[in-house]
């Protein structure tokens, strides 16, 4: 289900938020927009660092469409 999400991203040019265990082991979720899709890596936009970055697939822990914010 993860690589839908990643998919969707990339072919509609939409963000999506993903879980993400870094390296060291810390959790955080990230808005981003896909960019390329490899074998173990992807490549994207993160909305958290405003930067382009790589991100190991395995690492990616669950994906959805962002939500959208409802304004009052």
């Amino acid at each position: 289900m993860i690589n839908y999400f990643l998919t969707f991203s990339l072919q509609k040019n939409k963000p999506i938020t993903i879980i993400y265990l870094s390296n060291d082991g810390k959790v955080s979720q990230r808005k981003v927009l896909v960019k390329k899709i490899g074998h173990d890596k992807m490549i994207a936009y993160c909305f958290l660092r405003h930067h382009i970055r790589t991100f190991t697939l395995n690492n990616v822990l669950s994906a959805d469409h962002t939500a959208k914010s409802t304004a009052v």
